[in-house]
């Protein structure tokens, strides 16, 4: 090979890409590779964890309406509106357990501990609809695995937010949610495929199979949990110390959290409740997401606008088949534009900017709805790319890290109160704003997101107000000890500082240590 092109594939994207991969760039400084090989670990090990999680999550919550379908209605002479109390007693238990979670995983009980435990009882619940003889049992059970379920998400993104940088979060948030999403599009094939090939198999029904293989999936995620999930910088997980984090990785994740000023758990106190409702932008933030969220509510309606569409025979446009596969472009819209704004809020480290644009993109594509008397072509995108809106969700937790870096109490309760609220409103509101009977086109309806999404504009625009000034009055207070000196004056390149905000620990810092540097 010529000179020429040896110096031409050193700086190629490709060579670039090899030295990511191995995490051998040469331009690299020591504590950039230590930061670079404790992210690559916490990707591979801990999201490997919460992917999975999202994913028999959601198989979980919606495997349901797939049995309903699917047999389960006529072996249980089920009737009336038994399907809609299932998902309301699920919901009940999930809203019980989320505020729960947040109190015993910080400090109380270890997350790997408390998660993949929660997680395996699930996976029990689970199994056991397998076994349900009549409505009432499914309804003790869908309690029962709602509840359990509870812990998974606040859990998830408390943990997120105490191990990522703000250069790092979003990215992470949108392969968890992605997650998720994914796992909607499999309940549906993966009931498919065992009703196919298992209805039947061994005197058991083809919706009861389903139960049973969610259920062993379930029990095989909460098992890699109790591996997989670190716990906290400052008190790692046992078991994850002994199979995937080092020493050095734990000194330079809690270099890491020190550098963007993120506190770790110390403890519940009457002083964190107080700071939660006292903190003007804990109100405002909490505002912001309910009515973003509620500006959301009505995509979940598209099958029955899609259902109603017929030809000029009068029968119907489309076929049962296209009725569930055209809904999933939505689904990829979902995941495209989490990945899109989270990967951008990374890289510019703030998150407001994108909650803005996604909901004025939810103002535009609702008005449409409103309008209603429009091409159905407008409908359809209307319907489609309101699933943009969802991102906001993962952007405002996000945010968290930044906007309650003092105190991770105070982080897990909001993002506690985020769902609690949210599913409280949702066992009402769609009731009233979209009535079934007046589908496809509602008496309310659509003007109701399109007034939540500008409401929470404002109260957005003003949670970025009251955070500035509190980063004023934080600067004015500050007190900086000689450990803060010693973070912020550690020698690193100014490329590293710019896509992390963060300051490792020096080689230096890591041999007082009694440490090997890398």
């Amino acid at each position: 090979m010529s000179e020429t092109r040896i110096r031409t594939w050193k700086n190629s994207p490709l060579q670039k890409l090899w030295w990511w991969l191995w995490l051998s760039d040469p331009t690299w400084s020591e504590e950039r590779k230590a930061r670079e090989q404790l992210v690559r670990r916490l990707d591979f090990f801990f999201c490997s964890y919460t992917s999975l999680s999202a994913i028999v999550k959601l198989l979980d919550q919606t495997n349901i309406s797939n049995a309903y379908v699917s047999g389960m209605k006529e072996d249980l002479s089920l009737f009336g509106n038994q399907l809609n109390f299932f998902t309301t007693y699920f919901n009940i238990g999930y809203i019980v357990m989320i505020p729960i979670s947040a109190y015993f995983i910080n400090g109380r009980i270890r997350p790997s501990i408390f998660l993949p435990t929660a997680e395996l009882f699930w996976g029990i619940g689970t199994a056991g609809l397998a076994a349900a003889k009549n409505y009432k049992q499914v309804y003790g059970l869908r309690f029962f695995v709602g509840f359990c379920e509870g812990t998974a998400w606040p859990g998830t993104m408390t943990l997120i937010l105490s191990w990522y940088t703000p250069g790092e979060i979003g990215k992470r948030m949108a392969v968890y949610n992605g997650a998720t999403t994914l796992g909607g599009i499999f309940s549906g094939a993966l009931q498919s495929a065992l009703y196919t090939n298992l209805n039947g198999s061994h005197g058991i029904a083809g919706w009861r199979w389903l139960f049973i293989v969610n259920a062993c999936i379930t029990v095989f995620v909460a098992i890699w949990g109790y591996v997989g999930c670190p716990d906290y910088p400052n008190k790692v997980n046992p078991l994850a110390k002994k199979y995937w984090l080092r020493e050095q990785d734990e000194v330079t994740a809690v270099a890491r959290m020190k550098s963007v000023r993120r506190e770790m758990p110390k403890g519940w106190s009457l002083a964190t409740f107080k700071s939660v409702v006292t903190r003007p932008q804990n109100i405002t933030v909490l505002l912001a997401y309910e009515f973003i969220g509620q500006g959301g509510t009505g995509t979940g309606f598209f099958n029955l606008w899609l259902k109603s569409l017929k030809k000029a025979n009068g029968k119907s446009r489309f076929t049962v088949s296209q009725l569930n596969t055209i809904p999933i472009a939505g689904s990829v819209i979902n995941i495209l534009s989490l990945f899109f704004f989270l990967s951008l809020s990374d890289v510019f480290k703030t998150r407001w900017p994108f909650v803005i644009i996604v909901a004025l993109n939810g103002i535009i594509w609702a008005s449409v709805l409103t309008a209603w008397y429009v091409p159905d072509g407008a409908k359809m995108a209307a319907f489609l790319l309101l699933n943009i809106c969802s991102v906001y969700a993962n952007l405002i937790v996000s945010w968290l890290g930044d906007l309650v870096r003092h105190s991770a109490e105070e982080r897990s309760l909001i993002v506690a109160a985020f769902p609690v609220i949210f599913y409280t409103l949702g066992a009402g509101v769609p009731l009233k704003v979209f009535p079934a009977s007046q589908a496809p086109h509602y008496k309310i309806g659509w003007k109701y997101p399109v007034i939540m999404f500008s409401i929470g504009i404002p109260f957005t625009l003003l949670t970025v107000y009251l955070e500035r000034r509190q980063n004023r009055i934080d600067a004015l207070n500050q007190i900086p000890d000689e450990s803060d000196h010693n973070s912020i004056s550690a020698p690193q390149s100014e490329k590293d500082d710019e896509k992390y905000g963060v300051v490792a620990p020096t080689g230096a810092e890591l041999a007082a240590r009694n440490l090997p540097t890398l």
